[in-house]
């Protein structure tokens, strides 16, 4: 039920990135979680992180090529602001998209929000069933 037809080794290419990128932002002994849904026509993939969420103002440009909204002193040759691009571009050429949002939860007592983590969503079309 999960099946989409596409370059395996470059599809491999986006969630190898996205799990990295979860990785790197979750805090030492945070959790990456990965789930797949199916709906009629997609397989959707998400990547959950326990970092510090993206700010709305940059859900699109970290997709942008050498954007990265990590510090200075990590270097530009570990995080280049090369691999979120690359993936959008992978899964655009397989018909898909890829987003991020942050996870959130509402505190029932202060009704204040509190980001838990970002979740990067990429949906793809699944494979005929037929």
């Amino acid at each position: 039920p999960y099946r989409v037809l596409g370059h395996d080794s470059r599809l491999g290419q986006v969630i190898n990135n996205l799990i990295d990128n979860a990785r790197s932002f979750s805090p030492p002994g945070g959790s990456v979680r990965i789930a797949a849904n199916r709906t009629a026509d997609m397989v959707e993939i998400t990547v959950d992180d326990d970092g510090p969420g993206v700010r709305p103002e940059l859900r699109e440009r970290i997709f942008e090529r050498f954007y990265t909204d990590r510090p200075e002193s990590e270097g530009f040759g570990n995080n280049s602001g090369l691999g979120l691009s690359i993936s959008r571009q992978i899964v655009e050429a397989h018909r898909g998209t890829i987003t991020v949002s942050n996870r959130e939860t509402t505190d029932a007592k202060t009704g204040e929000t509190r980001v838990e983590g970002a979740r990067f969503t990429v949906r793809l079309p699944a494979e005929s069933r037929g």
